[in-house]
């Protein structure tokens, strides 16, 4: 359970690389009580090395709600979530690494009931249908990436969209706080009679690889697999297209440079490079809950540093040292019962600092934060679509569509920005990252009209 939340500067929501817990995805199954079933859907995510995720129960009208993974080990299981009526808790053992299947004990109010869920792995499009779906393999200079290949049922327009994910490792669905982003995308896509692939980062699911890869890489990943359906596979596409989803718009346009492409999409992408998109971050969210002016500029004060140390490779013991005096500082103020829950205030302190600090000296971070992708996407001669949420937190719009105009681009780029929408494109409230799991697991409708719009403009057909 998360009892300290630890916001002394702020890390970007471009979470680090790290690969899912064994449990990450979606299931489904019931609690046996008194000889009835009652039915539950359950979704897991893991993100900064943490795992939560949400419960959905039909029969009583409970959706969306929050539940804490309180343990995950080689051999047990516990949740939780919060009812009206104190605290309702799930446990399991867990018999193989990747678990199809999980049957334990459902415990609320002093009474115990069995349950069993397994997961959920069929795919279904927005009109009800079973999706059409081929896992492929494609071996690439090192590695193999694997992914599912939907093909539409009828009024195929012979066009591929091949997905490209955000930051962090994912999987093929491309998971965030249970929303399910590419597999959507998939089920939409194929509606209106369009191809997809979509696949598992380096080293996640099936495909294999170091999940420290830089941008540049991560961009060869998406040349590796264009070519594969150019050149390799049995069918024959027409169109083929990118469409990156945060800094997926990033390594898309990179990979651009390097392939014959009928066009790009850039969904909530940035435009400019990631030390300002991070401070973008700081910013807006410091604005939201209400931190104040000079904590905010001791913040960006030392993003700058740490910019700096990750440049140049050296100094990250003063960067260490800062953030230990920090700490101590905020855990000083907290109630003494909450410092007790700590434990061992040193070690504590120094897995934090470990947390807070392992993704800044990836590879990854590194290049995130010196690459130019309005550099790479002034060069395309290729039709873009540009699509931004007015309320995202994560790459707020104004700024990173500004910069977009400013390269002056001599080949068509359309830019769209779709009112009451986040960084996922639920109609939302905030836009802040925390409310994702709150909010229905679907694209807002505006959003879904404008891309399958542009699609066929470009492919020259009508829906």
């Amino acid at each position: 359970m998360r009892l300290f939340l630890f916001l002394l500067f702020a890390t970007p929501f471009f979470v680090s690389a790290q690969p899912p817990s064994p449990i990450d995805g979606d299931w489904r199954g019931s609690i046996q009580i008194d000889g009835n079933e009652l039915g539950i859907s359950l979704t897991f995510m893991s993100a900064d090395g943490m795992v939560d995720g949400s419960i959905d129960i039909p029969q009583q009208n409970a959706f969306n709600l929050p539940i804490d993974v309180t343990l995950l080990n080689a051999d047990s299981l516990k949740f939780e979530f919060q009812t009206g009526t104190g605290t309702a808790e799930f446990s399991a053992p867990i018999t193989r690494e990747n678990p199809p299947a999980i049957s334990g004990t459902f415990t609320q109010s002093g009474a115990s009931f069995p349950f069993s869920i397994e997961r959920n792995d069929r795919v279904r499009s927005n009109n009800g249908s079973e999706l059409q779906e081929n896992e492929i393999s494609i071996e690439l200079d090192g590695h193999t990436l694997t992914g599912n290949l939907v093909s539409p049922a009828s009024n195929a327009k012979s066009t591929l969209v091949i997905f490209a994910s955000g930051s962090g490792s994912r999987d093929r669905n491309s998971s965030v706080a249970g929303f399910e982003i590419f597999k959507k995308l998939a089920e939409l896509l194929s509606d209106h009679g369009y191809h997809s692939f979509r696949f598992d980062d380096r080293g996640v699911g099936k495909s294999t690889g170091d999940v420290d890869a830089t941008l540049h890489e991560l961009g060869d990943d998406l040349v590796g697999i264009a070519n594969y359906f150019i050149n390799d596979h049995d069918s024959t596409f027409d169109h083929i297209l990118l469409l990156g989803h945060s800094q997926g718009g990033v390594t898309s346009s990179i990979a651009a440079q390097n392939l014959s492409l009928s066009g790009l999409v850039l969904m909530a992408s940035p435009t400019m490079p990631g030390d300002q998109i991070i401070n973008q971050q700081v910013q807006k969210i410091s604005e939201e809950q209400g931190v104040p002016d000079d904590i905010v500029e001791q913040n960006l004060e030392f993003q700058t540093r740490l910019y700096e140390v990750v440049r140049e490779g050296s100094g990250w013991e003063e960067i260490e040292k800062d953030l230990e005096e920090r700490l101590r500082a905020q855990i000083d103020e907290l109630p003494e019962v909450q410092r007790e829950a700590l434990g061992d205030m040193n070690d504590f302190i120094q897995s934090q600092i470990d947390r807070q600090l392992e993704g800044s000296k990836s590879r990854w971070f590194k290049s995130f934060i010196e690459v130019d992708p309005g550099s790479f996407i002034a060069d395309l001669d290729i039709p873009v679509l540009a699509i931004y949420g007015e309320k995202d937190s994560q790459v707020l719009p104004s700024p990173n569509i500004t910069a977009l105009r400013e390269l002056n681009r001599p080949y068509d780029t359309e830019i769209i920005e779709i009112q009451e929408v986040n960084h996922l494109f639920q109609t939302a409230n905030s836009g802040m990252p925390g409310e994702y799991g709150m909010l229905d697991r679907e694209f807002n409708e505006e959003f879904q009209q404008a891309l399958i719009d542009w699609l066929n403009s470009l492919v020259g057909v009508a829906d």
